[in-house]
């Protein structure tokens, strides 16, 4: 079982997010980047402007690193960090 004191959240603006598809094309190619780089989880939240937050759950031993998810989303679609 997982400490949960030892579990943080990292939040990053994406640009170009809007709706539930947009929300889905971004999952998919950040889930395939997560085991590799030992991230647990990510959930988008709406802004409601041209940005909609990924909150991405992680252990605190892991640093995320912003160009990894940069490339993760760009290859989704017209996609990219704020």
């Amino acid at each position: 079982m997982t400490d949960k004191s030892s579990v943080t959240e990292t939040r990053i603006a994406i640009e170009g997010v809007r709706n539930d598809n947009d929300v889905r094309k971004c999952l998919q190619k950040l889930y395939g980047i997560f085991a590799d780089t030992g991230m647990g989880q990510a959930t988008f939240e709406m802004t409601g402007e041209a940005t909609a937050d990924v909150v991405i759950k992680h252990s605190e031993s892991v640093t995320v690193n912003p160009e990894v998810i940069d490339a993760a989303v760009r290859k989704a679609g017209p996609y990219r960090l704020a």
